[in-house]
């Protein structure tokens, strides 16, 4: 079915006026009763870097959130960040809710029942093995093979040749980095050579990778997690039900990216590295994550200490590349953003690449030789 679209530039500063704009589309049912529409609330829900997020509430059929007739009246409109173009693959997201409708600068879909993830929720246990079980899921039941039109499977090294994936879409922001002074053209070759030393250090080179190769969410942070119900195991033990919203960066990838990606981000906007979770809580996190996969693939194969140790391994080598990833992704928007979004851009991206730059020491043993002090992010990662 194809997605209505409408003309329209949804103004961040007159909310509910904008989305009066879409309301035939969000709730096709709806009759309005005054010219103050008073039976429809918005509300903003987050702001993340590179768009805004509100929440259209119907409560003309009495309270949306009982749905006594099984239907939530509730959508999300979520606005784009100007100059977002560059950073994200707008239609790669057909794993999300239903859209329903699109607009200038966004696009409206139907509304997922829940309480959006917080920074602090995600290093609650109940909360982080639903996470690793519902990553699990999504990287078992997506595909990664392709298939071209004789029916032939196209492997781990056509994707990477043909596809958008983890390594291209770096390349695509690197590439779109301004070199307009002696100083940019200088970070520019920096970067680019030291995104030639990832490729040459991480990126997958045989097909006995395919494995360990996925369709990832591209950008798990906590917000992007909404919360649901509890889940009681037969041990007695209560697991939280997480499901992902925000599917823009999705892309294929090496699970142990996905993973450390996840991980980076449990320190949130602020980079608060206190809150990194330990070796051990990794750990429990992967062995949740594996047997969640097992089942979800049906293997009976039970999960050995080794089978965990080497995920974390793969985890550990990549727990530089986010930073480097998302550093490039803050300066693009730094350089392309017209102050749609109030975030500092490029301070983000300082923290990011000083994460980056961080891994690179203690990979290549120079922080160790020069006798400095290990960073806070280091020394938590390390943390047993």
């Amino acid at each position: 079915m194809q997605v209505p679209y409408m003309p329209h530039v949804f103004d961040q500063s007159k909310p509910k006026d904008s989305a009066l704009k879409l309301v035939t589309f969000l709730f096709p049912e709806y009759v309005p009763k005054d010219d103050f529409h008073e039976d429809i609330q918005v509300t903003a829900v987050t702001e993340g870097t590179t768009n805004g997020l509100f929440k259209v509430t119907n409560y003309q059929s009495g309270n949306p959130l009982s749905a006594s007739n099984g239907i939530v009246d509730t959508a999300l409109v979520k606005v784009y960040g100007e100059g977002t173009e560059t950073l994200i693959d707008r239609e790669n997201h057909n794993l999300a809710p239903p859209l329903l409708a699109r607009f200038h600068n966004g696009h409206a879909y139907r509304f997922l029942p829940g309480k959006p993830c917080s920074v602090t929720d995600i290093t609650e246990e109940v909360v982080w093995r639903g996470v690793a079980r519902e990553l699990a899921q999504w990287h078992a039941v997506l595909p990664v093979a392709k298939f071209d039109s004789s029916g032939d499977s196209i492997g781990v090294q056509d994707i990477l040749k043909h596809q958008p994936n983890v390594w291209s879409t770096a390349k695509k922001w690197l590439e779109a980095i301004p070199a307009g002074t002696e100083r940019e053209k200088n970070q520019k070759e920096l970067l680019r050579n030291e995104f030639e030393h990832l490729v040459h250090r991480l990126r997958p080179d045989d097909e006995a990778t395919r494995r360990s190769f996925v369709f990832g969410h591209g950008d798990l942070l906590s917000g992007n997690i909404i919360l649901q119900d509890f889940v009681r195991e037969a041990t007695g033990h209560e697991v939280k039900t997480a499901k992902f919203i925000d599917y823009e960066h999705s892309t294929y990838c090496p699970r142990a990216f996905d993973l450390a990606n996840h991980f980076s981000e449990w320190t949130g906007f602020d980079c608060d590295y206190n809150l990194l979770p330990t070796t051990s809580t990794r750990r429990e996190f992967v062995r949740e994550y594996l047997h969640s996969y097992q089942r979800t693939t049906g293997q009976q194969n039970a999960i050995s200490e080794e089978d965990v140790s080497t995920l974390l391994s793969e985890i550990d080598s990549y727990r530089g590349f986010p930073g480097f990833y998302w550093g490039l992704c803050a300066l693009i928007q730094a350089q392309a953003s017209t102050g749609s979004i109030d975030f500092d851009y490029a301070g983000y991206a300082q923290l990011r690449f000083a994460e980056y730059w961080a891994w690179r020491e203690e990979e290549d043993g120079t922080r160790a030789r020069s006798m400095k002090d290990m960073p806070l992010r280091e020394l938590k990662w390390s943390a047993a």
